[in-house]
């Protein structure tokens, strides 16, 4: 029997706004919410500002998904605070946590009877499959495809209400990602078989001949030999590598105990090679588990999982910690869903992903399996996919940074403080020496962000999911 969920964060604890606080790294003291009495028990669907939430809302009891039901707003209290009908901490970790879908036993009996069958099936009847269910999901409406950042839509709508609160006092905070990058950019390859593992060296050259880092994902069991030898020659380049699964046999989350189990030998590999990340096989997941991972960082959960096996989605695309691992979302659509779901032999979904999630300052991560981008048509994709991002680094300011950078980086954010000395503001904490302060200002109506000394910026919200040009299933 799966262990009941527990409390991935402990924002609700230290209260609604820290969430706010937490994301911004803003003074404690600068934001203050007030959450109103008598919310059900229900879990709910609702919008809050026309942002999609999930949650216990005050005045709601409709149990319907997200991306529907009643919009609230904010009343500001005598006392200056927000007061709101909801939680803000308990959605977002319902958000990023997937609590907002099911995950029942008879998904994990239809994917067990798939990986029993899955040597029996051709690659076209495979495709055939996910397609269909990517039909289904699409459907659905929720999350938003091809991109959610109901997450983050949701922190600068409360970071405006708080300004509103404010009575238009900037907040200062510190920027998301060191020196001032506007936006992170991390390439990962996920090794599954012997031929992917004979495509690395290609890959790699690939990837050093437009500056670009990467990290490697290796399977330690099973699928093919070599493993010491392929991990030595990735460190051996300047590229990174992490543990992928333990054998990828698409079992790994079926059952707790069996995880823990499994657990045990993935964090043994882990410790034997000196490697710091891992990712699940197909992205399966359970982040109630993760506390028996004994890693740095994960990077096993989508922003929308509507091209992957498992649906749900963390609707975000910024790192969020589960306990004290950090979760680094896979963010955009993976070279395989591209190639052969959508059949789309353009980068442009890439290049509309990446937009969109400049537009919120976040994690550009990609997955590109060396096992399939062996065709000439698939490595010319990503040959245009790199020199794509070669090409907007410097004019979008990017930071690309492998996973562990990105994790030590994040880590450090976390402990960094804004102190006022005299008449200024000063970050203070190890690494603060590449932090960068921000202010936060309601400038016209609008949320937008100054960095000291440097230019402003507005944050941007995607376009409505009809009106984006996406590639049908076909």
């Amino acid at each position: 029997m799966d262990q009941a969920p527990t409390n991935l964060g402990a924002h609700t604890e230290a209260g609604p706004a820290s969430v706010v606080t937490d994301y911004y790294r803003c003074p404690s003291d600068s934001i203050h919410i007030k959450v109103s009495a008598g919310r059900p028990a229900t879990l709910t669907s609702f919008t809050f500002k026309s942002v999609p939430c999930f949650g216990r809302v005050a005045g709601v009891n409709d149990a319907a998904r997200p991306g529907a039901g009643a919009d609230t707003s904010y009343e500001i209290g005598s006392d200056r605070s927000m007061v709101l009908p909801f939680d803000p901490a308990e959605v977002v970790e319902n958000f990023r946590h997937e609590r907002y879908t099911a995950k029942r036993n008879s998904d994990r009996m239809l994917r067990a009877a798939y990986y029993t069958m899955r040597p029996l099936l051709g690659a076209r009847v495979r495709q055939m499959i996910q397609r269909q269910l990517v039909r289904r999901r699409l459907a659905g409406g929720f999350p938003h495809w091809p991109l959610d950042c109901s997450v983050e839509r949701l922190l600068e709508t409360l970071m405006f209400a708080a300004l509103d609160a404010r009575e238009g006092d900037e907040i200062p905070f510190i920027w998301f990602w060191p020196e001032g990058f506007t936006s992170a950019v991390m390439m990962t390859h996920d090794v599954e078989a012997a031929v992917g593992r004979d495509h690395c060296a290609m890959v790699m050259d690939l990837d050093a001949m437009f500056a670009i880092k990467a990290a490697f994902q290796i399977i330690p069991e099973g699928r093919y030999g070599n493993v010491d030898a392929l991990i030595d020659a990735i460190k051996a380049r300047g590229f990174e590598a992490n543990i992928h699964d333990l054998d990828h046999d698409g079992r790994l989350y079926a059952d707790q105990e069996k995880f823990r189990s499994r657990a045990t030998k993935i964090n043994q590999y882990g410790k034997h090679y000196g490697l710091r990340g891992f990712r699940a096989g197909a992205m399966y997941r359970q982040q109630e588990w993760f506390s028996f991972l004994d890693f740095d960082y994960e990077m096993s959960v989508p922003t929308v999982a509507h091209l992957e096996p498992q649906e749900g989605g963390c609707c975000s695309v910024m790192p969020y910690f589960v306990g004290n691992l950090l979760e680094l979302p896979l963010t955009t659509v993976q070279d395989h869903a591209l190639f052969y779901i959508l059949r789309e032999p353009s980068i442009d979904l890439w290049k509309r992903q990446i937009e969109s999630i400049v537009e919120h300052y976040g994690l550009i991560s990609f997955i590109v399996h060396p096992d399939y981008i062996v065709g000439q048509q698939e490595q010319n994709a990503y040959r245009e996919l790199l020199a794509h991002l070669a090409a907007i680094r410097e004019s979008l300011n990017l930071w690309v940074a492998l996973p562990a950078e990105i994790n030590d980086w994040w880590r450090q954010r976390r402990e960094m403080r804004i102190v006022r000395e005299s008449d200024s503001w000063q970050i203070t904490g190890k690494g603060s020496e590449r932090a960068r302060l921000a202010f936060a200002r309601n400038v016209d109506g609008k949320l937008t962000y100054r960095l000291a000394g440097g230019h402003q910026t507005q944050p941007g919200l995607p376009a409505a999911p009809g009106a984006q040009r996406c590639p049908t299933v076909r």
